[in-house]
């Protein structure tokens, strides 16, 4: 399937920074800037369908160290397990409320052992899972108490395998330790930011800071562990010729190996890459097979080796990227963008 990119940087000339937009129509190679970075697909899988291997609005996904992919396949209330070439494993899950099973799962996040905690956003509750789909242990349940839950959306675990769940309901970032016992919470509609509506999801940086999609505010928050701001990034911007660092609701955030923060810039089609400290860096859109067929990325997750997966939800499917600062060699596939200054 033929899919065409865009892609978004900026470059500094003293004081002045231009937009540099490159385009192509192609199999596999995405576009490149005039530095020669490029973004690859490399891989993509699912269609509609609830068989294995298909997806009903796919959301959030995350990586292991074998860089075995776990996507969660919302509407037909299960989690799928896939090599990192996109070949169906494994899939656990049904709707219902019962251990084990799901009404509207949302995010997904993995321990150091590999276990896999999933928000069950309907019932209100976080679950524990092996990596082959044993239930261990749920926690939640709704309300506002401490350890309770109004819609829990994203999901998060540090190095010290604490893990950091979005009540988006009830505007507050809630800690767990690995075994779910409630251990801390921090945050109100105030604290995270003045009319937030519904904080979406969250990630862990490299130096154990936490970085919040702030959806309907079109920023990126990030704070301490114990919930302190430390810097806000983006504001509002849509359209084609929308410049980067500019948001249509953020989603779904990311951390690669080397510290670079991605961020799905959900209703301008592209996903967004900043270096740590929140700088924007390049873009690149994610559109269907005719030129006007515009994507609503959604999940986004980074394996160790750079690589960033994103499910693009209406179109039932998971792309696999790499990106490069400078070109490949010729691969056959397709043709470099073109610069426009």
């Amino acid at each position: 399937m033929s899919i065409s990119s865009s892609l978004w940087t900026t470059r500094g000339i003293g004081s002045i920074s231009l937009l540099l937009i490159s385009t192509a129509a192609v199999t596999a190679y995405e576009g490149r800037d005039e530095s020669g970075a490029h973004f690859n697909l490399v891989a993509e899988w699912g269609e509609y369908g609830s068989k294995a291997g298909q997806f009903k609005y796919p959301c959030m996904l995350a990586v292991d160290a074998s860089s075995s992919v776990y996507v969660v396949d919302q509407h037909n209330h299960r989690i799928q397990k896939f090599d990192a070439g996109g070949r169906f494993l494994h899939s656990w899950g049904r709707f219902g409320n019962g251990p084990g099973q799901f009404n509207y799962p949302f995010g997904i996040a993995l321990d150091s052992s590999g276990a896999v905690y999933v928000s069950d956003m309907d019932n209100h509750r976080v679950q524990k899972f092996s990596p082959g789909g044993e239930f261990l242990k749920a926690a939640g349940g709704y309300g506002s108490e401490s350890g309770r839950f109004k819609h829990p959306y994203g999901l998060a675990i540090d190095s010290r395998g604490i893990v950091y769940v979005i009540d988006t309901l009830n505007y507050r970032v809630q800690k767990f330790d690995r075994d779910l016992n409630f251990v801390g919470a921090w945050g109100s509609q105030e604290e995270i930011g003045i009319k937030t509506y519904m904080p979406h999801e969250i990630a862990i940086a490299r130096d154990g800071s936490v970085i919040l999609s702030d959806r309907q505010n079109h920023r990126i928050s990030i704070f301490n562990p114990v919930g302190k701001l430390v810097k806000r990034f983006g504001q509002y911007g849509e359209g084609p010729d929308t410049l980067g660092g500019r948001f249509s609701e953020p989603h779904g955030v990311a951390v690669g190996p080397d510290g670079t923060i991605y961020v799905c810039d959900r209703y301008n089609y592209r996903v967004q890459r900043f270096n740590p400290a929140g700088v924007f860096e390049a873009a690149w859109s994610i559109r269907g097979p005719k030129e006007d067929s515009q994507q609503y990325v959604l999940g986004l997750a980074a394996d160790a080796k750079g690589n960033i997966y994103v499910t693009d939800q209406y179109r039932h499917r998971v792309l696999k990227y790499r990106y490069s600062p400078s070109a490949p060699a010729a691969t056959g596939f397709g043709a470099p963008g073109r610069v426009r200054k």
